[in-house]
């Protein structure tokens, strides 16, 4: 009796690259490419499992390494899917998050300098992100094997040392963000209570920066008030 070979078709983007038989791969990378440009901006929560998996595409691809897989292939900019993924981790959300919320919610930074939405990023003619890519290449992007490589290559064989449980630092990450590699940036969160999220907003930022924002917000309330209704 013929074998009968059975037609699984596309494998959805969220199926796991450890459980897709690796001669479907490139169909599996497929679909990522498609969600890149398509569900990505609405909720980007699937980004985590696309990094994490990024080397073993690249390989099913013929590609050198996880992030040409996510710069070359899927179009990502290596900076704000750090960013993102570091909010999620931070975050862990468990409805859909658009991209430009996760990236935007980094906003004020330790100096105390607004960092806009917009930094390092490009916009695109319909108004969405255009997420450019990056020269910084590597195995991992924002995994501890690659800020280890990080690390080394910087010389700070001295901070890894450093790292473990009882230890000055908890994990690579802290020890990347001691040389560093990583720069940390504390988010404002917007919370149900707007005077929680104003109170952030004033001990970080100066009283002239404070007041141009309110005055902002006001016209902005005014310009959508005076829209005629849809």
């Amino acid at each position: 009796m013929a074998a009968v070979s059975v037609d699984q078709g596309m494998p959805g983007p969220e199926e796991s690259a450890h459980k897709v038989d690796r001669s479907r791969w490139q169909l599996l990378a497929m679909a990522r490419r498609r969600w890149a440009e398509i569900d990505l901006p609405f909720d980007c929560r699937l980004l985590r499992t696309v990094v994490d998996e990024a080397p073993m595409l690249a390989e099913g691809l013929g590609m050198e390494s996880g992030d040409h897989f996510l710069t070359d292939y899927l179009s990502l900019d290596l900076d704000l899917v750090g960013r993102v993924l570091g909010w999620l981790e931070q975050e862990q959300p468990t409805e859909a998050v658009p991209l430009a919320v996760a990236a935007a919610t980094r906003a004020l930074s330790l100096t105390g300098t607004f960092a806009e939405a917009g930094d390092n990023q490009h916009t695109l003619k319909d108004g969405g992100l255009d997420n450019v890519k990056t020269t910084d290449q590597g195995e991992g992007g924002n995994s501890a094997a690659y800020l280890a490589a990080r690390l080394k290559k910087a010389g700070r064989d001295d901070l890894l040392e450093q790292v473990g449980p009882e230890k000055p630092y908890r994990s690579i990450r802290a020890a990347a963000i001691e040389a560093g590699i990583i720069k940390p940036v504390p988010t404002v969160r917007l919370v149900p209570d707007p005077t929680r999220a104003a109170a952030s907003i004033v001990e970080r930022m100066d009283r002239a920066w404070c007041i141009a924002l309110a005055t902002a917000i006001a016209e902005q309330i005014r310009d959508v008030a005076s829209r005629p209704p849809p």
